[in-house]
């Protein structure tokens, strides 16, 4: 009786070897260190930031879209930060014409405060003409600060 158990324990060794946790090996890992080089490419960024109307507080989006425009020009020298705000409610009404203004301070002040200033800062808050629709409808993404900023790289890179 006990040959039988002792053949039947030897076959589960031998069947538990084969399967492909025990069969199969990772390999070693390399010998040597993997070199990943950085490239660094201080590109000019472009961006659009949306405001809800008659709003001059960023909105959680807009504020994710500074920080990725921010972490995509670290170690990089901004010269040149160019604002031109589209307005549709500050350029129907004039007694608004301070929310153009303070869209374009606030859109500044958020990329001031991760960092990225500039010596020459051009903000346009002319009135810009907002197309309408067939219908007579005013076009979309009328409240709108477009941002553009110039990059180089900066000293160490």
């Amino acid at each position: 009786m006990k040959r039988p158990i002792i053949a039947l324990a030897g076959l589960s060794v031998a069947a538990l070897m084969q399967m492909p946790a025990f069969a199969q090996v990772p390999p070693p890992p390399p010998t040597t260190p993997a070199t990943i080089p950085v490239t660094k490419s201080c590109e000019d960024v472009s961006l659009s930031i949306y405001f809800p109307a008659y709003e001059t507080m960023l909105s959680s989006y807009s504020m994710r879209a500074v920080n990725a425009a921010s972490d995509q020009l670290a170690g990089c020298a901004v010269t040149e930060i160019k604002a031109e705000v589209t307005s549709e409610e500050a350029h129907t009404d004039e007694g608004l014409s301070h929310i153009s203004e303070a869209r374009a301070t606030a859109v500044l002040n958020a990329f001031s405060a991760r960092g990225i200033r500039a010596g020459d800062i051009e903000t346009d808050v002319t009135p810009v003409t907002v197309t309408t629709t067939p219908a007579g409808q005013k076009a979309t993404l009328a409240r709108r600060v477009d941002v553009v900023l110039t990059a180089e790289p900066g000293y160490g890179l």
